[in-house]
């Protein structure tokens, strides 16, 4: 479960790497908490040596909080941050993935007014991303101070780094304010990341408590998936294509039995859109 001290698998490491791989799948990603939890029985250099013979190619590492801010909760982004450049230069992750805030001031997260700060700070820590060849990745959340879509591509082009780009989650674009034709008018070449799942119509009013617990298989809820691929294929996205089910559900499943019923539905997808490329697997 995704949640503040909570970010660690109960799976080794490989036992998950291996389904993945069994499964189809050609990437996997990693919190940095899983990381550093699995450390004495699998380093770094041994992460990476479990990828590879097992053909996941496609790897990703998170998450950065606070990476905006400063006092205490910079220090602690910080020694995060060096953790996760660390993590994506041994193991050749495509990016590091990043968060918006999320800490609600009297009910309510107060919306991104500061660009100019914000992206300041995105432009540096692209840079250092860049510098041991990787990217980061901005996701913009429903339930945060960047919840519209076209809010969080200004920001990226004002940070104006090639390794800043963004996360497209059909949840979080799905739940939020913004629209397929938002995500249209995205230049393609700032998708770094898409996150694939679907939901029945919302089962609570908390947002993360929805996000976090109440996704379905991709083709079995209420998501526009199709019109979701168009629109991503429309603007140049190839892939790779990610799948992110995050439930109660399926954190119960036996891990193998999960992952192939998660690929044979993802697969399923695009035999109904009109595929512009072979779909890379991620």
């Amino acid at each position: 479960m995704p949640l503040v001290g909570r970010h660690l698998s109960p799976r080794d490491l490989r036992a998950r790497a291996q389904a993945v791989a069994a499964a189809g799948f050609t990437g996997l990603g990693f919190t940095i908490h899983d990381l550093a939890a699995a450390a004495p029985t699998y380093p770094l250099a041994d992460v990476k040596r479990i990828c590879e013979d097992l053909g996941l190619v496609h790897l990703e590492v998170e998450l950065l909080e606070n990476w905006w801010t400063t006092g205490g909760r910079r220090e602690e982004s910080d020694r995060v941050r060096a953790s996760l450049l660390d993590a994506a230069e041994v193991l050749d992750a495509r990016q590091i993935k990043i968060a918006p805030e999320v800490d609600v001031v009297e009910g309510v997260v107060p919306p991104l007014t500061d660009v100019a700060h914000w992206a300041a700070e995105l432009h540096q820590l692209a840079g250092q991303a860049a510098d041991v060849g990787t990217r980061v990745a901005l996701e913009p959340l429903p339930f945060s101070n960047i919840a519209d879509f076209r809010l969080a591509a200004e920001l990226v082009a004002a940070a104006d780094h090639p390794a800043a780009g963004l996360v497209v989650d059909i949840w979080h674009l799905e739940r939020g304010p913004s629209t397929l034709a938002d995500l249209a008018r995205i230049p393609g070449e700032k998708v770094f990341v898409v996150e694939l799942n679907d939901a029945p119509e919302p089962q609570s009013t908390n947002l993360f408590h929805d996000t976090i617990n109440h996704r379905v298989q991709c083709g079995t809820g209420t998501f526009d998936l199709e019109g979701f691929v168009e629109t991503l294929q429309s603007i140049g996205f190839a892939g790779p294509w990610g799948v992110e089910i995050i439930s109660d559900e399926q954190r119960q499943r036996p891990l193998q039995e999960a992952m192939d019923d998660t690929y044979r539905c993802t697969m399923a997808l695009f035999d109904n859109v009109t595929v512009v490329t072979d779909p890379q697997r991620l």
